[in-house]
């Protein structure tokens, strides 16, 4: 074969290979995405040799082996992204509220400190999101498709934002953070940003978790320059608990925790030094660690970057929509929301009416339908994991009526595998929104979503009918509980006290046992707790602490905490509203 032929058909392969690592990941399973990059690479290595020496016969025993490893290995990991993704979700749903009220904040006449804390808030929850993002991205670095991009950076201003961050942190906390960067190191460097960023972060925020007094320092030094490359040594040392000798052996091994007492006093998932690892080696960098019981620990990772250029760093814009604009786009815009947690219900609907639009929301199928057939809607927000009836099978109802059946419908959910995609298209949802998601990537999705069908005249005027919630009113009736206490309005007075109390001590109860792990005892103060909801009618906070009980026998932390900020979420809303209650009652028999 010629040279320019053989050259040709090299850069075909690399063509081919740059592309099958691009190819999106959430389209095929672990099993799936590894099997296509091995078979691939494998299939490279057979041409390559045969380029070079033609005369060599093909072993295509090896390709066969190279596939049932492929498979054997992809088992595995779909076992541990399916771990991946039930995190993602725990953890996406708390902290969309964060993300959207903050956004909603933002765009409110706050004062200088106002604005100052509320951007803090802004900025962190931000980089939570996308250590978030990052960690669901294991299962690529497991696989060997994960991309490493190659931008301009300031090593200077990354270094700051992270110490900023940790910062923020450690307030009121008796912990010295010490920062030295070697000057050598070229103000302007080539790499990847967000995964050098999410090192850091990792490895800093272990050491706030295990310090409790004394000092945490991360010294960066220029270790070797070599051609174009300049290799960047990080340390991060601190004076926390420390790792024996022993623990230290696995201390990078995936889903590997220290011991039962740090997860189950400190937390964590067991990944992340894991995940540090793959990040250091798979930009050509090593990792180490060193460490001493009770006298703190060191970790030192290297990694090589190229010198770049200042002029060629992307500039960066936060991602916020104006409401004028986003009013002048969506004004009238009728919209019903599928939606069972409270506060996001709260905060859709903050979001969307901001922007001039007439909202709905439910999370019951049949009143969902209702409103469908009576009221002129133009979109549907259709949280897919509801009680009941899910996401995808109201969206089946809708496309199976003639009358409704065309109205553009927008997943929202706060995690989506590629099950997830399949069963959208076989449900007829036109589009898909993942949360926390930004003001900019919602109004994106409704516009997208508006074209898709014909607005009619009607849908051009608000509604003047009040809005559709599920009979609000209905949330409470302690007019039925004064009849339970024989009338008596002391008796009531003092039976509601001894609520407030016990759902104060049902809160301290759970935040002591998810300290200690002490999970089954969560699930006995549920089971207290109940009893005082449904004689008071409250059945959705019965039936979390239904849930509450069944997980915390079950020992599932993850669904506790969960659950236990959606308590916390909405009984604020249920004492309010026995309070109003009772005022009234008290009121009317007083007279």
């Amino acid at each position: 074969m010629n040279g320019v032929k053989t050259e040709n058909l090299q850069n075909q392969l690399k063509h081919l290979e740059s592309t099958l690592s691009s190819f999106s990941f959430e389209s095929l399973n672990a099993t799936e995405a590894i099997t296509l990059k091995s078979s691939f690479k494998a299939f490279k290595g057979l041409m390559e040799a045969k380029i070079y020496n033609p005369e060599m016969p093909l072993d295509m025993d090896a390709t066969h082996k190279v596939s049932n490893e492929v498979k054997e290995e992809g088992n595995v990991l779909s076992k541990e992204t399916s771990f991946i993704a039930h995190i993602s979700h725990e953890i996406r749903t708390p902290l969309n509220g964060i993300i959207g009220f903050t956004n909603l904040l933002r765009e409110d006449n706050l004062n200088e400190s106002q604005t100052k804390k509320v951007n803090a808030i802004h900025i962190a929850s931000q980089n939570l999101l996308e250590i978030i993002n990052e960690v669901l991205e294991y299962s690529k670095l497991s696989s060997g498709i994960e991309d490493f991009i190659e931008i301009d950076f300031n090593l200077s201003g990354l270094i700051n934002d992270v110490v900023f961050l940790c910062q923020t942190l450690l307030v009121d906390r008796k912990i010295d953070l010490q920062l030295k960067i070697d000057k050598r190191i070229p103000a302007t460097l080539i790499g990847d940003p967000s995964k050098l960023s999410q090192i850091l972060l990792n490895l800093l925020g272990n050491s706030i978790k295990f310090v409790e007094k004394g000092f945490i320092r991360l010294e960066i030094f220029l270790k070797d320059v070599s051609q174009d490359q300049h290799i960047i040594e990080f340390i991060v040392k601190d004076s926390g608990i420390g790792i024996s000798e022993e623990q230290l052996k696995g201390i990078f091994q995936c889903f590997k925790q220290v011991d039962p007492y740090t997860s189950s006093k400190y937390g964590g998932t067991g990944l992340g030094l894991c995940i540090v690892k793959k990040l250091v080696e798979k930009q050509g960098g090593e990792i180490s660690a060193e460490s001493e019981l009770g006298s703190g620990s060191t970790f030192t990772f290297t990694i090589p970057y190229k010198k770049g250029v200042s002029r060629n760093i992307p500039k960066q814009t936060l991602g916020t929509i104006n409401i004028l604009k986003g009013k002048e786009l969506l004004n009238g815009t009728k919209i019903l929301v599928f939606e069972d947690n409270h506060m996001n219900q709260h905060l859709i609907k903050e979001q969307l009416q901001k922007w001039g639009c007439k909202i709905y929301v439910t999370s019951d199928a049949d009143k969902g339908m209702g409103i469908l057939k009576t009221q002129t809607v133009d979109l549907i927000l259709m949280d897919l994991r509801m009680p009941g009836l899910n996401g995808f099978q109201i969206s089946r109802l809708i496309r199976e009526d003639r009358q409704i059946g065309e109205i553009p419908i927008i997943a929202v959910s706060a995690d989506f595998t590629a099950q997830d995609e399949e069963n959208c298209i076989a449900s007829g949802i036109n589009d898909f929104l993942l949360k926390p998601y930004t003001l900019d990537e919602l109004l994106k999705k409704l516009l997208k979503a508006k074209k898709q069908t014909p607005l009619s005249m009607d849908s051009k005027v608000l509604l003047g009918t009040e809005i559709i919630t599920g009979k609000p009113n209905a949330i409470l009736d302690l007019e039925s509980v004064l009849e339970d206490c024989c009338g008596e309005v002391d008796v009531l007075e003092e039976l509601i006290r001894l609520f407030k109390q016990n759902v104060y001590e049902f809160i301290g109860s759970v935040k002591i046992n998810l300290k200690q792990g002490t999970f089954h005892e969560i699930g006995f103060a549920a089971h207290k707790l109940k009893a005082g909801l449904k004689m008071l009618k409250l059945e959705k906070l019965a039936s979390l602490m239904v849930n509450m009980q069944q997980s915390g026998e079950a020992g599932e932390e993850l669904k506790l905490r969960s659950m236990f900020q959606d308590f916390l979420t909405q009984y604020p809303k249920y004492e309010r509203e026995i309070d109003k209650a009772f005022a009234k009652i008290k009121n009317e028999k007083g007279k």
